[in-house]
């Protein structure tokens, strides 16, 4: 079995060396698949840990209409802190909030100069727990807290975060559907290639079935050829992404920061990387079969 094994191994090595371009094509098709596959699958990912960081970061905010008393401000925060999905309240008067609105505008002071009265109501600021943290429970809580009579407006950036989840599903269903227009169109590459590869070697193939040699043994080197064009697209594709977004990164990194806050962005991790070469590998197989199946060479 190990002598078999061997002699489909140097066959397969043979068959790439006398092949090299059509090797060669074939195995930047699904380097080209890739590239696009993982981009898709590094955008949803740091979108991901975007979203996530967001989340953790997110504090409803509850401003008080002028007319609350001191009274009325201490017993809405003492019955806002009473909710099981709040962590924490802190409360924010109206001068504070002109102070942290001067902090931000720093060198820009000259925009409140005009101010005659401050303009910024009291709030409260909510910090629930992490395991209400998603749209569902923050919507919850809101709609719970929302009846207040010292109400004046809840913000908790609910339109920027309803269009952040739309885009966010759109881009996976898109990521999707062209993933598995790519894929197929990689297999009909990979299939007739390998077609390519048996006809010049037609006659070897008869000699061998003249001596005995079995559908398997014959079609075994075609398949490890594929799995080696496989993983060798899946390795450039994952070695030309990180090398590019390195070099994005260091140029770009302030803009990134600026769209992105404090997340950095993040490369696949070993384990995904794993099974995208796996991934590779299977795809060149699945090509190499779906040819060796539908060739007169082969059939029984």
């Amino acid at each position: 079995m190990l002598n078999k094994l061997l002699y489909c191994l140097k066959t397969a090595y043979k068959s790439i060396i006398s092949n090299v371009l059509l090797n060669l094509i074939t195995s930047t098709t699904i380097a080209i698949t890739f590239i696009i596959f993982v981009s898709f699958l590094l955008i949803v990912l740091n979108l991901s840990k975007f979203q996530r960081s967001w989340v953790d970061q997110l504090q409803i905010i509850f401003y008080f209409k002028d007319s609350a008393t001191p009274k009325a401000i201490d017993d809405t925060k003492l019955q806002i802190s009473g909710h099981p999905e709040v962590e924490s309240v802190k409360y924010v008067s109206s001068s504070q909030a002109l102070n942290i609105l001067k902090k931000s505008l720093k060198g820009q002071d000259g925009i409140l100069e005009g101010l005659t009265s401050n303009p910024l109501p009291s709030s409260l600021e909510i910090k629930l727990m992490e395991e209400f943290l998603t749209l569902e429970g923050v919507e919850q809580f809101v709609n719970k807290i929302g009846n207040n009579k010292y109400l004046d407006d809840i913000e908790y950036g609910q339109k920027w975060l309803y269009r952040f989840i739309t885009f966010f599903e759109i881009l996976k269903i898109t990521g999707l559907v062209l993933g598995g227009f790519l894929f197929l169109f990689t297999l009909f590459i990979i299939s007739n290639t390998i077609k390519l590869m048996v006809y010049n070697r037609r006659e070897e193939i008869e000699i061998m079935k003249l001596v005995g040699a079995t559908n398997l043994f014959i079609k075994l080197p075609f398949c490890i050829e594929g799995i080696f064009q496989g993983i060798i697209g899946a390795s450039f594709a994952l070695t030309f992404l990180f090398i590019l977004i390195n070099i994005f990164l260091r140029q770009f990194m302030s803009s990134l920061h600026f769209y992105l806050g404090t997340v950095d962005f993040a490369f696949v991790d070993f384990v995904i990387t794993v099974y995208v070469l796996i991934l590779g590998a299977l795809l060149g197989l699945s090509g190499s079969l779906l040819s060796l199946y539908s060739l007169e060479e082969f059939q029984s």
